[in-house]
Parts: structure tokens; C-alpha cells; sequence
């Protein structure tokens, strides 16, 4: 049985906050819950609109992202309008049944008439570059970190992305990809889909675009390596390292890939990483400093985006299914 955007926002939401409190309770009860209230007693509150700034700009470069590949592909909307869409898109990352994945196609189409068909390409683009922004940034991380004896880690996540871009642009290139995809069980349902994703979103891919894009992305998401990095100022800890900060924020978001929001992968990871890789850096104060953060980026996003997404009235109350046939049919 199918259910509207909205209420599968709410169940969403629901899960998601069951699943953080259950993370963060068993790393609490680990670490001991005396010391981890206690580390977080110990946040310096004025670092908070520093925080939140950040995650703000992250949002503001992701943004002009959004408007590069809409006027890319000649779609206009009115500035405010736009503004609106792209915040509502924001409370959908955690949501089940992939959602957010055409949310902003089918406002762009409820609001102005666009068919999703033409806007659902800025949306691919926007997760690609995304995935090899993040790449970037853990290798640079890694190689600044482990030193000369690391470069080569570098290297190769430069490499990798350079091949990646080559392969999205090369539609022989990518037909290979796929047919070697497809040979892999799990291959053969996800094959088809891509392929479908990638030949949509051709005029983005192309070296302009796909490039400009991925530029915005690093800066984007380098904000809130940062973001965590001056997280631990906030707690008083001054033996994190900025090339941990980066790998740890990037590779735990990477990883959170799997689950709604990343809940789960990715609080585990700004735990774990931040704590094996600074020496003396407790376990309490370690899950005290990824609530915050996770608070301050993914559930700031959320709030954001629940906000816009209730000025949307009707169009968010449509059952899902209706959506996208309704979307598929007309664009």
C-alpha cells in the first residue's frame, strides 16, 4: 500500500530518530553515561553558531550547484521558488523508498510545469558529483595525514575520478561499465537503471558542467569537514588533527550511503575514526562530539527542509506511486 511525500516524511523521521537515539545510547552506555553527559555538558555553546554557519554555506554552495545544472539545461524558475525546492529536497535524505530522489523533479513539475523527465538529470548529476567530491576529499585526507608514504593513496583517488568522469562522458565507456556490471547479481537490477540515469543526464556529464560541478561539491563538503574539524575546539580538544577531521567526515559520509541519511555508518565512523586516530581522545567525548555534528548538518538540513517542504501544502499530500506515474506519464 503506497503513501503520500508527506507521510512517508514523517515515517521517515520517525525511524531515523529511533535509529540515532539507539546509536548514540549504546556508544553512550560504552563509553559510560555519566562521562558522555558529561563531555556533553562540556560543549561550548558560542562555537554553535559557527556550526550551524557553516552547514549554512555548505547548503548555499550546494545551491548555486542546483541553479548551474537548471540553467544548464534551460529550465528557470523564479529565484525564490528555486530557493524553496532545493530546501525541501533537503529533508528528504532521510526518508525511505528513495524519495528525495524526485522530490525537486516533481516540485519543479506541480509548481511550474516542468516534466520530471527533464529535471530528474540535475538530481543524478548532484549525487554524482557529491560521491566524487567525498572521494576527494578522504584520499586528501589519508595522503595529508600518512605523509609522503601516503601520496600514492592520493594519486590513485585522483586517478580514480578522473576515470570516473571519462567513463560518464564516454557512452562506450559506460556500456562496458554496465555489461560488466550486469555479469554481478546485485549488477544485473541496478545495470539497467543506471544506464538510464547516465543517458538522461548526457548534457551534464559533458566536461563543463560535470567539472564546474565537482568544483562546487569540494567546496561544499569542505565546509563541513571543517564544520567537524571546529567541533572539537567546542569541546576543548586540541590534539585532532585537520587531515583526520577531513578523512573521517568525508569517508563516514561516503559510507552512510547505505541508509537513510547515513544513520548508523556514518556516526559510527566520525566515532571510531576520530578516536583511533588521536591518541588520549576518549571514547565519551568522541560520541558527544559526532551528536553534535550530526545535529549541526544532517538533522539542521532536515529541520530546514520540513519547514519548506510544509509550504508546499497539496503537492507533498499525493500518494508516492501517483507521483511518479503521474511525473513519468507527462514528462
Amino acid at each position: 500500500m503506497s503513501s503520500s511525500i508527506l507521510s512517508r516524511f514523517r515515517h521517515g523521521v520517525a525511524i531515523s530518530l529511533a535509529l540515532g537515539v539507539a546509536v548514540y545510547l549504546v556508544f553512550a552506555l560504552w563509553a559510560g553515561a555519566r562521562g558522555t553527559a558529561a563531555a556533553l555538558a562540556s560543549f561550548a555553546w558560542s562555537w554553535a553558531p559557527v556550526l550551524l554557519g557553516l552547514s549554512l554555506f555548505n547548503y548555499v554552495v550546494r545551491y548555486a550547484r542546483w541553479e548551474l545544472y537548471l540553467r544548464h539545461l534551460e529550465i528557470r524558475v523564479p529565484l525564490r521558488s528555486s530557493i524553496e525546492i532545493f530546501l525541501a529536497g533537503l529533508a528528504m535524505t532521510i526518508t525511505p523508498g528513495k524519495v528525495g530522489e524526485f522530490l525537486k523533479s516533481w516540485l519543479l513539475y506541480e509548481r511550474h510545469a516542468i516534466p520530471m523527465a527533464r529535471s530528474a538529470p540535475v538530481v543524478f548529476a548532484e549525487r554524482v558529483t557529491d560521491l566524487l567530491a567525498l572521494i576527494l576529499l578522504a584520499s586528501f585526507g589519508v595522503a595529508s595525514y600518512g605523509g609522503s608514504g601516503a601520496v600514492p593513496v592520493l594519486i590513485a583517488a585522483v586517478a580514480a575520478v578522473a576515470g570516473g568522469i571519462a567513463v560518464l562522458q564516454s557512452r562506450a565507456l559506460t556500456e562496458f561499465a554496465f555489461s560488466l556490471l550486469a555479469r554481478v547479481p546485485v549488477g544485473r537490477r541496478l545495470a539497467p537503471k543506471l544506464r538510464e540515469a547516465v543517458d538522461a543526464s548526457r548534457a551534464l556529464l559533458s566536461s563543463g558542467p560535470l567539472v564546474g560541478g565537482l568544483a562546487l561539491s569540494v567546496i561544499a563538503w569542505m565546509a563541513e569537514c571543517w564544520e567537524y574539524h571546529l567541533a572539537w575546539s567546542a569541546f576543548g580538544v586540541e590534539t585532532m588533527r585537520l587531515p583526520v577531521s577531513i578523512f573521517a567526515y568525508a569517508f563516514s559520509t561516503v559510507a552512510g550511503v547505505v541508509s537513510p541519511g547515513g544513520l548508523g555508518p556514518t556516526d559510527v565512523g566520525l566515532i571510531e575514526i576520530a578516536r583511533r586516530f588521536t591518541p588520549g581522545l576518549g571514547q565519551d567525548v568522541a560520541t558527544a562530539a559526532a551528536f553534535i555534528v550530526r545535529v549541526s548538518t544532517l538533522w539542521f538540513a532536515v529541520a530546514l527542509g520540513a519547514v519548506a517542504l510544509l509550504r508546499f501544502g497539496g503537492a507533498v499530500s499525493v500518494d508516492v506511486e501517483a507521483a511518479r506515474a503521474g511525473g513519468a506519464k507527462r514528462g
